[in-house]
């Protein structure tokens, strides 16, 4: 076999696209590369057509430090395009054709590539989500599709992995989200305060993209339960919902004192100060596969309260790294109080930084390599 013959060729969001799955691409594959683990990513000409695209841009202006090839290939919704594609993959011969899988849109293009690819391609589906957030017209006929094109499923956790187990027979590598190599480093929380011009309050936090499903409502109506007028709520990430539903139940909650909005996308430094500066990340999601805050707040050693759902409470409860709370607003409340604990609070931080070493990305490709 030809020494330089791609081991993984990967399908994914990359650099210069935006957002948790184009940064952990690039943690994984240069974590690949370290190892002398020939990698090359083929991302996006066009990923999401602009009037689909909630947000206000889908790239990045981050740069990080490489060691592996990025090509700008795929186009998302053109027939002739795929085919090209799977000429260009046959051409090049990898041992294995890796495609991650996290929205509809790739559902058919992933398809017709694999139809094209030589049978000694092992195509294998590196997943985030199997269940859309939002409930699709025919999304069981294609995921068919998408399951018929794969060889076997890498999942990135045990939740999503058993969704997939339900729906094939064919062979399913539970796994866990990393956290990624590619984070701005650590910051003591005094310091990053200071940066965000806060005062020296307790903050909860939810950061992110907001969607419906992530349950932002909730929080919101649990501060009305936290007496302490030493407690803040920061809101800090790009609204993809309308944020009107949202600033309608703060005003009618009178809670305007009591939350801080920052509706952006957040790059990773911003992203680092937020975690940092706060006592806790709020996950109150009303549904998940698994969650990419999860091992960023690892990074920064940073205590969560998360719904009790399947994808966000089982590292939580494994780890106790956390408070965990069903549903209702008050819940919640109680759940950030216990979790704002001095002692408490103190032993969740003890608890993650004996955990992370587990979370690494040279774990999660030890356990792939074999593939």
């Amino acid at each position: 076999m030809d020494s330089k013959r791609i081991k993984f060729l990967v399908f994914s969001a990359s650099y210069p696209y935006r957002g948790g799955i184009s940064d952990s691409t690039h943690s994984l594959c240069n974590e690949l590369t370290k190892n002398n683990i020939e990698t090359e990513v083929w991302t996006f000409s066009l990923l999401y057509p602009n009037f689909l695209f909630p947000g206000k841009t889908q790239f990045s202006n981050e740069v990080y430090e490489q060691n592996f090839k990025v090509k700008r290939i795929i186009n998302t919704i053109s027939p002739f395009n795929w085919i090209k594609v799977s000429k260009k993959v046959n051409k090049i011969n990898p041992e294995v054709l890796i495609l991650r899988y996290w929205s509809p849109i790739l559902y058919l293009p992933y398809f017709f590539i694999g139809l094209f690819l030589k049978k000694k391609i092992k195509v294998v589906g590196l997943v985030d989500n199997w269940d859309n957030h939002e409930k699709l017209p025919f999304e069981r006929f294609f995921r068919y599709l998408f399951i018929s094109t794969c060889n076997y499923f890498i999942s990135f956790s045990k939740n999503i992995g058993n969704k997939i187990k339900q729906s094939t027979n064919k062979k399913v590598i539970s796994l866990f989200h990393p956290i990624n190599t590619n984070l701005p480093e650590l910051i003591d929380q005094k310091t990053a305060k200071n940066i965000l011009g806060l005062d020296q309050s307790y903050y909860i936090s939810f950061v992110g993209i907001i969607r419906e499903y992530k349950g932002l409502k909730t929080l919101i109506k649990s501060i009305k339960f936290l007496k302490n007028e030493n407690i803040k709520l920061i809101i800090a990430g790009e609204f993809y919902d309308p944020i009107y539903k949202y600033l309608k139940i703060i005003n009618e909650l009178n809670l305007n004192e009591k939350i801080i909005i920052d509706n952006r996308f957040l790059d990773s430094k911003m992203l680092r100060n937020y975690i940092c500066a706060s006592d806790l990340i709020i996950q109150p999601y009303t549904k998940a596969s698994q969650s990419g805050i999860t091992p960023i707040c690892y990074h920064y050693n940073t205590p969560m309260v998360v719904s009790n759902i399947n994808g966000l409470k089982e590292i939580i409860q494994k780890d106790k790294s956390g408070e965990i709370f069903d549903k209702t607003p008050k819940n919640l409340s109680k759940a950030i109080l216990k979790g704002l604990e001095k002692k408490r609070n103190e032993n969740y931080k003890s608890n993650i930084k004996k955990s992370r070493g587990k979370y690494s990305w040279l774990s999660f490709i030890k356990k792939i390599q074999s593939i």
